[in-house]
């Protein structure tokens, strides 16, 4: 077990933070589908929304062993950090039924999405996270949830208001308590303590710098690839008025 050299999650995340966003702003640089997210969301399609929600979904699934897998690392080799991540991974465990809520109000029912297979960004995304945690243990499966709280603070809310007004209030339903719960169990701060006790010299922060870099990179294939599949594909979801009555 390492004993952290740092231990202070507030300067560990000044620094994580400061590497993350110019890899950020490249994400957002590398589509015209990702530009919109972050600067443009009323440019979206409807379809665009509709198939990035389905792919949240399979990367809900898809992290669910990886999840597991760091649990019990932790157990093994940083056991102050495994009740926090035990806890944290089980509430993520089961948020794809938010999201496929959400989706059945948008008209996508269950067996639509079923009939889906992931896009090969999102595979290529657990495969690097998977190869990278029989190398560095936990650390790149932490790193990725650290990523995606990160954002979630920043852009989540916007979406979430643009979904509103384009499919009805149903339609919002689990991300809104999807975000509740993050705000309200402070998820984003939870993951960066959890951090505290991998991250234990100079070494491991230029690790999980790297390894962020390495997140950062098949999140931006994965938003190209959904402009590709929503140019040439629709999933057929129910836009209804702002004003439409769930």
């Amino acid at each position: 077990m390492k004993a952290a050299l740092f231990g202070d999650s507030i300067w560990i995340d000044q620094v994580l933070l400061s590497s993350l966003k110019p890899q950020i702003d490249a994400v957002v640089k590398s589509s015209e589908t990702s530009r919109r997210f972050a600067h443009n969301l009323q440019a979206l399609d409807d379809n665009v929304l509709a198939r990035h929600l389905v792919e949240h979904v399979f990367r809900i699934r898809m992290f669910r062993p990886l999840d597991m897998h760091a649990t019990k690392w932790l157990s093994m080799h940083a056991p102050d950090a495994e009740k926090a991540w035990a806890a944290y991974a089980r509430s993520e465990a089961v948020h794809d039924r938010y999201f496929l809520r959400d989706l059945a109000a948008m008209g996508l029912g269950r067996d639509k999405v079923d009939s889906l297979r992931p896009f090969a960004a999102t595979a290529a995304l657990g495969a690097f996270i998977s190869e990278a945690m029989d190398h560095y243990g936990a650390l790149p499966v932490v790193l990725y949830s650290y990523w995606t709280e990160q954002n979630s603070d920043v852009g989540s809310a916007d979406v979430i208001a643009l979904t509103r007004d384009r499919f009805g209030e149903a339609a919002v339903r689990g991300a809104q308590a999807h975000r509740a719960l993050d705000e309200r169990e402070d998820h984003a701060d939870e993951v960066t303590g959890i951090l505290t006790h991998l991250i234990a010299d100079q070494e491991d922060l230029a690790l999980a710098v790297q390894l962020l870099r390495g997140i950062s990179f098949w999140l931006s294939a994965y938003f190209a690839e959904l402009e590709e599949w929503c140019a040439g594909n629709s999933l057929g979801a129910e836009a209804k008025s702002a004003f439409a009555v769930p």
